[in-house]
């Protein structure tokens, strides 16, 4: 039987208030895994750890023209009538929506399916809630071109490219910032994020450490900013080694996780 295990950080950060707290429920690269019957294992689990928002990061499915969809459909159907859903793009969604002439339509009836139902997809969006905790949460969506996921090959984010497709986040807003590829995190810390949610890497397939894994999926070895979490400054990035897995379908010292983020009123500004 597939298991996962629930993986929680605590955060510092002076926006939110002394008596308020952010709490989230991440989830990443399931990639049609199924956790019990309608995945009803991982929704007990989000369920039990009462978050405020459930945050999805991408690849929930398989890119390919039988996607499997359903195990994504269940689980999204089953949260989205207890907590708010906000969803942004991977490379396979983004590979899906884009191509309907090899991958059919189920897709897109899958996107407007779950739209109807209330989840809100941030494509180089942003929506802003209110959590309660003394500070107004601004969602950012970042569904990035394909160009940013090429194999064998090194891609470079320019200089002020966020900013053109994103705008400029506010400084009296705890920014979160919903990016698939943690390849780019130098750019997403200067664009300026107090949070950043990623996944994409697998956890490296052989995870050697907290931080620490072997390949990434355009096949760089040990890439930066593999999994887990990462700090500069009082911004933080966590990093999914995710739920699920496709291609390499084997995992070594590196089991799927279910994030929980709790963020509190501390640290430095």
């Amino acid at each position: 039987m597939k298991n996962f295990k629930m993986k929680t950080y605590r955060i510092l950060s002076k926006k939110v208030g002394r008596q308020g707290s952010i709490r989230l429920a991440f989830l990443s690269d399931l990639h049609g895994m199924r956790f019990g019957q309608g995945n009803c294992r991982l929704a007990q689990a989000v369920e039990e750890a009462r978050p405020d928002l459930v945050l999805v990061g991408g690849d929930m499915m398989v890119g390919e023209p039988n996607p499997r969809l359903e195990a994504a459909d269940e689980l999204l159907d089953s949260l989205v009538k207890k907590f708010p859903v906000y969803y942004a793009f991977g490379n396979h969604e983004g590979r899906l929506m884009e191509d309907p002439e090899k991958y059919g339509d189920t897709f897109p009836r899958f996107y407007q399916r779950l739209q109807g139902k209330g989840v809100c997809f941030l494509r180089n969006q942003k929506v802003s809630v209110d959590v309660g905790a003394g500070v107004p949460v601004a969602l950012w969506g970042w569904d990035g071109e394909r160009r940013f996921y090429r194999k064998l090959r090194r891609v470079v984010m320019e200089d002020g490219y966020l900013d053109g497709v994103l705008g400029k986040p506010g400084a009296k807003a705890y920014n979160i910032l919903l990016a698939h590829n943690p390849q780019f995190a130098q750019a997403y810390f200067s664009w300026g994020a107090d949070l950043i949610l990623s996944g994409h890497y697998h956890g490296g397939i052989c995870r050697f450490s907290e931080n620490r894994g072997l390949v990434a999926p355009n096949f760089r070895l040990f890439p930066p900013y593999c999994c887990g979490l990462f700090s500069k400054g009082s911004q933080h990035m966590a990093v999914s080694p995710g739920l699920g897995e496709h291609t390499v379908r084997f995992r070594i010292h590196n089991p799927r996780e279910l994030i929980v983020i709790e963020i509190v009123h501390g640290g430095d500004v």
